[in-house]
């Protein structure tokens, strides 16, 4: 009969070997494509038509914004596509850190197209009046965007803060921002889709990982905050809210991917120093991609595998999950969200007009 030492080194063991194996598979079939990917990127890229220089020579680079650019899968995506196109895109970094910007900006290759260039906007996506004010520069300056890449997130803490405006900012870059963006700058997505070019809004999220939504307590302020309960719903905040997007809009493609870990600096952030080196363990326990790695998937789902018009949900390595995982709301509950959405996204200047 064995002893309870060898009996707990061979559930040691056969934990490490399972665990072992999971890392080497998934690492495996991570980079194993990888270099496909990028191809298939670079050629992707070179089939899509060029934008019509009907109005103005700015027209003429295709136009892609990214809200939370400056770090993990943003970061990566934006890199991805600065490469692929040779740097001949009008590519537009949003985010809170310049000199983040501005070091990836520098990295990327040299414009030489008419209109392509590369830009930061600083913006605190947790104020709505800063969402505002940058979608109002937005909708001022450009004709067009063909790819809106939104992947804001910056969490100091699990508890409950406020901003400024009285929200909470882990819930308003998780969803608000994202439905904000999404709504307020759709007329310049639908112009380029009318010109016959490409038009996708891409959200970063977790599509069929959310619970339920309480449709009686949208906003999570009747029946208590906590970090946790808004990480199971949000991500079917964004499945069902894409939904209506995409009634309301048949023309346009809608992506909510699940990046999977990504190595970033979000857990830096963490205000408890106990709480920075837990999260950075597990983080790196759960085998992580680069941000370079997941870019270049991302990039893959949202110029090949999002091939027509709809809500496409994808996973970590780029492709299609199964439609029997997403939540699928009624009409009625989408409109709830949609009007609980508008309410909540008013920036305080506006909010008496």
């Amino acid at each position: 009969m064995p002893t309870t030492n060898s009996t707990s080194f061979a559930l040691a063991a056969s934990l490490f070997t399972l665990t072992l194996t999971t890392y080497i598979y998934k690492t495996h079939r991570r980079t194993s494509n990888l270099t496909s990917i990028r191809t298939s990127n670079a050629n992707d890229i070179s089939h899509i038509p060029p934008c019509s220089t009907e109005s103005t020579e700015e027209r003429s680079a295709p136009v892609a914004v990214f809200l939370g650019g400056t770090a993990g899968v943003g970061r990566g995506m934006a890199e991805a596509y600065a490469k692929h196109t040779n740097g001949n895109a009008h590519i537009i970094l949003i985010g809170r850190n310049a000199t983040n910007a501005q070091a990836i900006i520098d990295s990327f290759p040299k414009p030489t197209a008419p209109g392509a260039k590369h830009e930061f906007i600083y913006c605190d996506a947790t104020l709505m009046a800063e969402c505002k004010r940058t979608i109002d520069d937005l909708l001022q300056r450009l004709t067009t965007i063909n790819y809106l890449v939104l992947s804001p997130m910056f969490v100091r803490s699990f508890h409950k803060e406020e901003t400024s405006e009285g929200k909470e900012p882990k819930l308003v870059l998780l969803y608000y921002a994202r439905f904000k963006f999404t709504r307020e700058l759709m007329p310049l997505m639908q112009k380029a889709k009318e010109a016959g070019e490409d038009a996708k809004v891409y959200i970063v999220g977790g599509p069929g990982l959310g619970k339920r939504i309480d449709y009686d307590d949208l906003g999570f302020s009747k029946k208590g905050y906590s970090f946790w309960k808004v990480r199971r719903q949000f991500p079917a905040y964004l499945d069902v809210i894409l939904q209506e997007f995409a009634a309301q809009n048949p023309l346009i493609t809608f992506i909510h991917a699940y990046s999977g870990p990504v190595r970033s600096a979000l857990a830096d952030n963490l205000e408890w120093p106990l709480f920075r080196i837990f999260f950075k363990v597990f983080f790196e326990l759960s085998f992580p991609f680069s941000h370079t790695a997941s870019g270049e998937h991302m990039l893959h789902a949202m110029l090949t595998m999002a091939k027509h018009p709809g809500v496409w949900s994808i996973d970590m390595f780029g492709e299609t999950m199964p439609e029997q995982k997403i939540v699928v709301a009624t009409e009625r509950e989408r409109k709830m969200l949609w009007e609980h959405s508008i309410g909540e996204t008013v920036a305080p200047e506006s909010s008496t007009s």
